[in-house]
């Protein structure tokens, strides 16, 4: 299967103003001083948040959704809806509130989808830091974590892949902090009892 091609940020974005390029590509800006600057009518501040978060809400939106394709429309809305509605942005969590659109649009597409079962054939981005012995391991923990309910799974990726802390979670999904812990530790013992199901079939 060919892999699509990923949308750039110039995709998203098109430099129309007087700045110069690269103004404001520094590391150590934060997402506060991008913010600040995006308020201000900074086209490059805004390609800047792109740029830094694109490969993050792609790799959630795939773990999510386990289709490639589908995944690259995901993000580049959830950066689009970002730009119409970011003058009243006032989030203190910029990744956070890019998760919280990203798992939004992922609920549509789940609500909109007539076959929520197929998985495309693809290695998700990042599997290479898992720690897993080849690409079949790889593939299988992919199909696993597909067949978990979307409440369960969503926590997952964001306790393991996206690192953020339950107390986190729980803000951005709008849930209690007990709720979240529950989730967490059913979709793990799913996954787990998905994978020895899997083993024992081999």
């Amino acid at each position: 299967m060919g892999t699509p091609r990923q949308p750039k940020n110039s995709d998203l974005l098109q430099y129309t103003s007087d700045e110069s390029p690269g103004k404001y590509r520094n590391d150590k800006v934060t997402d506060k001083e991008l913010i600040k600057k995006v308020h201000s009518g900074s086209r490059e501040a805004l390609n800047m948040i792109a740029d830094k978060y694109y490969d993050e809400i792609y790799r959630f939106c795939l773990y999510l959704t386990g289709q490639e394709t589908d995944s690259y429309d995901i993000t580049q809305e959830v950066f689009l809806r970002f730009i119409k509605y970011v003058d009243s942005y006032e989030y203190r969590n910029l990744k956070g509130y890019l998760l919280i659109i990203a798992r939004n649009l992922c609920r549509d597409y789940f609500h909109h989808s007539k076959d929520l079962s197929c998985v495309e054939d693809t290695e998700y981005p990042g599997a290479e830091d898992m720690h897993l012995g080849n690409l079949e391991d790889r593939m299988l923990l992919q199909q696993a974590l597909i067949q978990l309910p979307v409440k369960q799974r969503e926590i997952v990726i964001l306790r393991i892949y996206e690192e953020l802390k339950f107390h986190e979670i729980a803000a951005m999904l709008g849930c209690n902090l007990s709720t979240v812990k529950s989730r967490f530790r059913l979709g793990i013992k799913n996954l787990r009892k998905i994978l020895e199901e899997t083993d024992d079939e081999k």
